[in-house]
């Protein structure tokens, strides 16, 4: 039978109802975990995400969530239990990391790619670690990151590999490559925008990951459409993985959410009239709660706190079906694309 490994456990697939692939409960840039100014009242923080994934839940029908967050960005596994016990939403947890440049703690740099492999898996399959103490409580896929992401954003460099990756990053990808593969999970990914302008940041990744055996159909390819590389996408669909489009109602490196939004939209209709409909899925990249300082020039507040669940319907959704999607589409990309590319096979 096939299931979505989530905090709470092995769930039946058919109960994913609608997914979001890449979300963040709790999410705090490497670091805040150290700041007095960040601090959790930990009950209080639990209801006030519970509270959102409820409306969600209840308005919209949102049925799964995917939380993107690593290890060494605030993965805080019993606060995700705690938000799915409260609300009844599937939750999937991840393990993985983020790009080099802003994660992959210096314990993890030093670990081989056998090691690293074997930490995925034993996220996966034993439970994840927090704070020291081992939990019970399973991830469900792997993240995979990339990208010169920094204070100063610029593209990525040339790697000692030849690609736009850097050493680390690539011991990452292989070991998460063959940790997929003998768990049967996905992959989904982080990529920067700015590397477009110097390659295509996704196709490297699932390069290093088929080179590793991967099954390119597990593979979700994040920030695809940030903003819109339509010959991008089709070099990656056309290698049999999938593309997310995500930061809907959230501008990220573009002036606007109504600026971003149109370009997704028309970029999307083009790659559906293509064919390309079963290998494309849909998320906000939203933050629930980014515990963090105060906002300055250097630090300053992003946007994907302030996007609400609702904005998926009352925005986004009609603007697809202004360009004529159909609710069938919608459904495809929705519910049925993610909980296919999520699924594992049911312990016996």
């Amino acid at each position: 039978m096939k299931v979505l490994r989530t905090v709470l456990g092995d769930v039946p697939a058919e109960s994913s109802g609608l997914m979001l692939s890449h979300e963040h409960l709790l999410y705090g840039y490497p670091g805040a975990e150290l700041d007095h100014r960040a601090v959790l009242d930990y009950d209080k923080a639990v209801d006030f995400v519970a509270g959102q994934v409820q409306r969600g839940k209840d308005d919209y029908g949102y049925g799964t969530i995917v939380d993107m967050t690593p290890p060494e960005v605030g993965r805080h596994p019993q606060f995700m239990v705690d938000v799915a016990r409260k609300t009844g939403i599937n939750v999937i947890a991840i393990t993985g990391f983020f790009p080099e440049r802003m994660g992959v703690p210096y314990y993890w740099r030093r670990q081989t790619i056998e090691e690293l492999t074997e930490f995925f898996v034993s996220d996966l399959t034993r439970g994840m670690v927090f704070a020291w103490s081992q939990t019970p409580y399973r991830a469900g896929a792997i993240k995979i990151a990339t990208g010169q992401e920094s204070v100063t954003p610029r593209p990525s460099p040339l790697g000692p590999n030849g690609r736009h990756i850097h050493e680390v990053e690539d011991r990452v990808i292989r070991a998460a490559g063959r940790a997929a593969t003998r768990v049967g999970c996905a992959i989904n990914t982080h990529i920067d925008p700015m590397d477009f302008e110097v390659t295509n940041p996704g196709r490297e990744q699932l390069e290093i990951l088929l080179e590793e055996g991967m099954d390119p159909a597990k593979v979700i390819i994040g920030h695809a459409f940030v903003p819109p590389q339509v010959e991008s996408m089709r070099e990656i669909l056309k290698l049999g993985a999938n593309v997310q489009l995500d930061h809907i109602g959230i501008p990220w490196r573009v002036d606007s959410a109504e600026e971003l939004d149109e370009a997704m939209a028309e970029a999307l209709v083009t790659l559906l009239n293509e064919g390309y409909g079963d290998r494309i899925v849909m998320s906000f990249d939203r933050w629930f709660m980014n515990p963090r300082a105060g906002v300055t020039e250097r630090d300053p507040q992003l946007l994907n706190e302030k996007v609400d669940l609702g904005y998926m319907f009352t925005s986004w959704v009609p603007r697809l079906k202004g360009k004529g999607v159909t609710d069938e589409q919608l459904d495809q990309m929705m519910i049925y694309n993610p909980r296919r590319i999520f699924a594992i096979e049911g312990e016996s």
